[in-house]
C-alpha cells in the first residue's frame, strides 16, 4: 500500500498535477477552452489538426525569438559613409612622402610637421576661422607684447601654431562618425541626464529647487569641472596640457614659457567662456530652435565661394625684418661651424639629402641666371635638371622627397628655363624648415620649471573675477573640498540596458511622459520588426541635420557667434525680454514637434508635462554646463582615443 502510495505521488510530481490545479484557478476560461478543444480534437481529429498546426507554430516561433531578434531594416535605403582618413596619404613621411617609410626616422611623419596638406575649406570659412584667431592675439598677446618688442618672429611663430592645431582637430574631426557617435554615447548621456532630472523633480515641489537637487542627485559622480569655478579653469588646463602633444608641432612644448603661455590663453580665456557661453540657457534654447526646426534650411544667397589653402594666408610670415632669433639656410651653409653642426642633426633625422637638394638648386640657380648661355651649356644644364629629378623626385629613388605635384610635373615636362628657376628660388629651403627649427629647439637647453604661482591671463585687463566669477554660474556648484568618489568612471558611462534610437524613444516615453502600459507593451512587441527601420530612418535624419549645420554659410554663423561671445566683451547683451521671448519660443516649438497622435496615445496632459521637464532642465544653467562638459569629454575621447590608453589612472578625464 505504502508503495502505491509513493508510485502516486511521483506520478503526481511528474506530470506537475499540482501547477496544472494551480493555472486552472487562475485561468479558468483558458483551460476550460483548451480543454474543450482537445476533448474535441478527438472525435473530429482530421479538422482540428489545422488549429493545433496553426497554435503549435505561433509556439514555436515565439520561442525561437528572443528580445535581441531583430528584423532587417526594409524601408530606408542606408548610404554607406565614406571614413576620411586622418591623412588622405596615410601615415607618409615629411622627407619622401612614401607610406611605411623604411629608410628616415618614424618621428618625421608628415602628420607631425605638416597637418594642413591638402586640407583646403572655402575661404570664406577660413577667412572666419583666421579672424578668431587674430583676435586671440590682439586681445591675449599683443597688449603686453608689443611693450616688449616690435619684432613679429615670435607672433609668427604662434601663427603657425595655431594653424597646426587647428589642422589637426579638422582632420580628426573628419574622421568622426558624428551621427553614429550621437546615437551612442551622446544619447546614453542624455538618458542619464534625463533620468537625474526626472528623480530630482520628484524630490521638490518648486521650479527653484530643481537645479540644487540635481546637482545632489549627481553626488560624487558630479562633473569635477562643476565643483568650483576655480576647479573649472584647473581641469582646463590639465586638459589643454594633456592635448598639447597631439595638437602642437614636435618639440614645441620644450619651451616652457610658450607651452604656458598657449595653455593660459586657451584654457582661461578662450575654452573657459566658450563652455559658458554653450551652458547659458538662452544658448540652449536656440540649439533647440535650431534642431527642432523643420523647415527647409536658408539657402544660401551667393554662390560657395573657392577653396583655399586651410589658413595658409593667415599663417604667412607678416614679418619683414630678420629676425635674430631664427637664421636663414644661407646663413647657416656660410657658416662652417653651424653647416656642420646641422649636417650631424640631419643624419640623426635621415635627412641629409634634403640638404644636397638644396645645395644642388642652389648651384644650378647661379648657372641658369646668367644672361649668357651657349647651347652646349644650356643642354648640360637640362641634363642638371634630369638629374634632380631622377634623384629627388621619382618614387622609387632612395632620396626622394615629398615636392608639390605641378613643381615635379613642369619638371617632368622639361619646362624649366621659363617657370622652374622662379619656383625651385622659392621651393629651396622649404622643406628644410622644419628641420631648421627643430634643429634650433633641440639647441635649447629645458627653461627651468617656474617656482612662483603662474599667472592666469583671462582678460586684456585685471578684470580677471569678470570671467572666472560671473552672476549666471557663480561658483558652480560651491563646493570646498571634493566630494569621495566611489568609482574612477563617469556617470553617464555607466553601461546601461538600452541600446539604440528606438529603446531610448521607449526609455524617454517611460521616464519623461510616463506612457501607459499598453503602449509600452505595443513598443515593445513592435521592437523586432521596426527597430533597425526606425534607426536608418535616425541616422539618415541626423545626416541631413549635419549637412544643413556644415553649409558654407551656416559655419560663417556659427562661428561668428562663437567669436562675438568669447571676445566682445563690451557688446550689448541680449535683454531679459529678448531671452524670455526666445524660452516661450523654444516650449513652444518643442510642443509642436512631437505628432499629434502623441499626445492622443500618452495624453495631452502626460506630453505638456514630460516636455516641461525637459524644458525646464534647459532653463538651469548648471546643469546645463554639466551636459556641456560630458559632451566635451566625449568629444576629447573620440577625437583622441590615444588619451584612453595614456591616461588612464587620471581623474580629469575620469571617463577613460
Amino acid at each position: 500500500m505504502a508503495g502505491i502510495l509513493t508510485y502516486v505521488e511521483d506520478l503526481k510530481r511528474g506530470l506537475k498535477i499540482d501547477a496544472l490545479r494551480e493555472a486552472g484557478r487562475q485561468y479558468p476560461v483558458f483551460c476550460f477552452l483548451l480543454l474543450s478543444m482537445l476533448s474535441l480534437t478527438v472525435l473530429y481529429i482530421h479538422i482540428l489538426m489545422v488549429f493545433w498546426s496553426f497554435l503549435a507554430g505561433v509556439i514555436t516561433f515565439y520561442c525561437s525569438l528572443g528580445p535581441e531578434s531583430l528584423l532587417p531594416n526594409i524601408f530606408f535605403t542606408v548610404k554607406p559613409r565614406s571614413r576620411q582618413e586622418l591623412f588622405p596619404l596615410g601615415h607618409s613621411c615629411a622627407v619622401c612622402g612614401k607610406v611605411k617609410c623604411k629608410r628616415h626616422r618614424p618621428t618625421l611623419l608628415l602628420e607631425n610637421y605638416q597637418p594642413w596638406l591638402d586640407l583646403k575649406v572655402h575661404s570664406k570659412v577660413d577667412a572666419s576661422v583666421a579672424e578668431v584667431f587674430e583676435l586671440v592675439l590682439e586681445n591675449f598677446v599683443y597688449p603686453w607684447y608689443r611693450d616688449i618688442t616690435d619684432d613679429e618672429a615670435c607672433v609668427d611663430e604662434l601663427r603657425m601654431t595655431f594653424r597646426f592645431f587647428a589642422s589637426v582637430l579638422v582632420r580628426r574631426a573628419q574622421k568622426v562618425d558624428i551621427p553614429a557617435v550621437f546615437a551612442d554615447k551622446v544619447m546614453k548621456a542624455a538618458m542619464k541626464h534625463i533620468e537625474v532630472i526626472a528623480k530630482a523633480r520628484g524630490r521638490v515641489k518648486n521650479l527653484e529647487g530643481l537645479q540644487q537637487a540635481a546637482l545632489d542627485e549627481y553626488g560624487p559622480d558630479l562633473h569635477i569641472a562643476l565643483h568650483s569655478r576655480k576647479d573649472e579653469l584647473t581641469y582646463l588646463r590639465k586638459l589643454t596640457e594633456m592635448l598639447f602633444p597631439y595638437v602642437m608641432p614636435p618639440k614645441a612644448t620644450d619651451c616652457r614659457s610658450l607651452a604656458l603661455l598657449l595653455r593660459e590663453v586657451m584654457a582661461g580665456s578662450v575654452i573657459l567662456p566658450t563652455m559658458d557661453f554653450m551652458a547659458d540657457p538662452d544658448t540652449v534654447n536656440l540649439m533647440v530652435l535650431i534642431f527642432v526646426d523643420d523647415t527647409p534650411p536658408e539657402p544660401a544667397t551667393e554662390p560657395p565661394s573657392a577653396l583655399v589653402p586651410f589658413l595658409q594666408k593667415y599663417a604667412d610670415v607678416s614679418s619683414k625684418k630678420p629676425s635674430v632669433l631664427k637664421l636663414e639656410l644661407r646663413e647657416i651653409r656660410d657658416q662652417q661651424d653651424l653647416l656642420f653642426r646641422f649636417m650631424n642633426f640631419l643624419k640623426q633625422e635621415g635627412a641629409v639629402h634634403v640638404l644636397q637638394f638644396c645645395l644642388a638648386v642652389e648651384e644650378f640657380n647661379d648657372k641658369i641666371l646668367s644672361p649668357e648661355l651657349s647651347d652646349s651649356e644650356l643642354q648640360r644644364l637640362h641634363g642638371e635638371v634630369l638629374h634632380i629629378y631622377e634623384t629627388y623626385c621619382l618614387d622609387e629613388s632612395i632620396d626622394k622627397i615629398s615636392f608639390d605635384p605641378f613643381i615635379v610635373e613642369e619638371i617632368r615636362n622639361r619646362k624649366i628655363f621659363k617657370s622652374v628657376p622662379g619656383k625651385l628660388i622659392k621651393e629651396r629651403g622649404q622643406n628644410l624648415e622644419p628641420f631648421i627649427q627643430s634643429f634650433f629647439n633641440s639647441c635649447e637647453s629645458p627653461k627651468p620649471k617656474p617656482s612662483r604661482p603662474e599667472l592666469t591671463i583671462l582678460s586684456p585687463t585685471a578684470e580677471n573675477n569678470k570671467k572666472l566669477f560671473n552672476n549666471l554660474f557663480r561658483n558652480n556648484a560651491n563646493l570646498s573640498e571634493s566630494p569621495e568618489r566611489k568609482h574612477n568612471h563617469n556617470y553617464f558611462m555607466e553601461v546601461v540596458t538600452v541600446h539604440g534610437m528606438y529603446d531610448y524613444m521607449m526609455y524617454v516615453g517611460r521616464v519623461m511622459f510616463h506612457m501607459p502600459d499598453w503602449l509600452h507593451h505595443i513598443l515593445a512587441a513592435g521592437r523586432i520588426l521596426f527597430k533597425n527601420t526606425f534607426e536608418a530612418y535616425m541616422d539618415q535624419y541626423m545626416q541631413s541635420k549635419l549637412e544643413q549645420i556644415l553649409q558654407e554659410h551656416r559655419m560663417v554663423s556659427l562661428i561668428t557667434q562663437l567669436r562675438d561671445a568669447v571676445f566682445c566683451e563690451n557688446s550689448e547683451e541680449r535683454t531679459t525680454e529678448d531671452k524670455q521671448m526666445r524660452a516661450k519660443q523654444t516650449f513652444e516649438e518643442m510642443m509642436k514637434y512631437l505628432p499629434d497622435f502623441v499626445g492622443k496615445c500618452i495624453g495631452e496632459e502626460a506630453k505638456y508635462e514630460g516636455i516641461r521637464l525637459l524644458f525646464d532642465g534647459f532653463q538651469q544653467p548648471l546643469l546645463n554646463k554639466q551636459m556641456t562638459y560630458v559632451l566635451l569629454d566625449i568629444a576629447v575621447q573620440e577625437l583622441f582615443p590615444e588619451l584612453s590608453k595614456v591616461n588612464k589612472d587620471t581623474t580629469s578625464l575620469s571617463w577613460a
